[in-house]
């Protein structure tokens, strides 16, 4: 047994298809935003070594760590 279907029922369907879709395009768009690229993979690897080792001189001007330390 066919069940009969309307144009406005496939119209319909469309829609929401056409609503989902969009849906996921956002949250590919929002997790590609999330995603690390390998060279920020690095750097952050970089980042963090120094960061555990305690230097910071990428981060803040020597010449501001010693005024910081003599005071």
């Amino acid at each position: 047994m066919h069940k009969a279907v309307s144009l406005s029922d496939i119209l319909n369907e469309l829609r929401e298809i056409k609503e989902r879709i969009r849906h996921i395009e956002e949250a590919v768009e929002e997790l590609m935003d999330l995603t690390l690229t390998s060279e920020e993979e690095e750097m952050l690897k970089e980042v963090r070594e120094k960061i555990e080792k305690g230097d910071f001189s990428d981060f803040v001007a020597l010449e501001k760590l010693d005024e910081v330390l003599k005071e």
